[in-house]
């Protein structure tokens, strides 16, 4: 499925490079620019996604993004963060990020989101991003201080589980992923795959919206 899709790595140092080339490298066309200007010169490339750090001394991830979404708006974008960025990775989030990923990269993860970005026509036929179909309805959260990003995506996970009395297949639809994806994150944090979460299995509360248009927060 990734079969012949370009990537762009953006401003990610040698060893994050390296993971994602060993997650995505033989499935896909891998491209590498660690400045603004080099990220920037495959805007008029066929590019199917980009990676790209949130922030590192050579790139602002942030401002790559705006600055490739007034040219080229329906091209999905992976930022790779610190835990501790999680107000950039929500600002990023709001300005039309698909995803964010933490570091240090799971290649088996990020596999499994570039994947699902695939399957959810976000890298699909031009017709589709020219339509927008490609495009995926977020929950919208209400975010306190000192929230972890990790805490952040397992409480959205949770209370969309609730809202659907723990029918993974409507909650994965709110969350914008997979019912895989979403299973796979409950075996990681130690959950059963059962049909109900306990309200308040996690240890943060947070508020979560579906919206009626594109809004801040995709949690796969």
């Amino acid at each position: 499925m990734l079969s012949d899709s370009i990537i762009l790595i953006a401003g990610a140092d040698i060893s994050d490079r390296e993971t994602i080339l060993h997650a995505l490298g033989d499935q896909c066309h891998v491209v590498a620019s660690q400045t603004m200007g080099d990220a920037l010169a495959h805007l008029g490339n066929s590019v199917d996604l980009v990676i790209s750090e949130l922030n590192s001394s050579q790139l602002d991830g942030l401002e790559l993004l705006r600055r490739w979404r007034e040219r080229q708006p329906n091209t999905p974008f992976i930022m790779l963060a610190q835990d501790r960025d999680i107000s950039p990775a929500i600002e990023a989030m709001k300005s039309g990020a698909a995803d964010c990923v933490v570091k240090p990269i799971d290649a088996d993860e990020l596999r499994a989101t570039v994947l699902e970005l695939s399957r959810s026509k976000c890298m699909g036929s031009d017709e589709d991003r020219a339509s927008g179909s490609g495009r995926r309805r977020r929950p919208s959260i209400d975010i306190p201080p000192d929230t972890s990003l990790e805490d952040l995506e397992r409480a959205a996970v949770e209370q969309a589980l609730v809202q659907h009395h723990g029918n993974r297949t409507h909650a994965a639809r709110t969350l914008g992923i997979s019912v895989r994806t979403l299973q796979r994150k409950l075996k990681a944090w130690g959950l059963p795959l059962m049909a109900s979460v306990p309200t308040g299995s996690f240890s943060h509360s947070f508020l979560v919206t579906t919206p009626t248009s594109h809004s801040p927060l995709s949690v796969h």
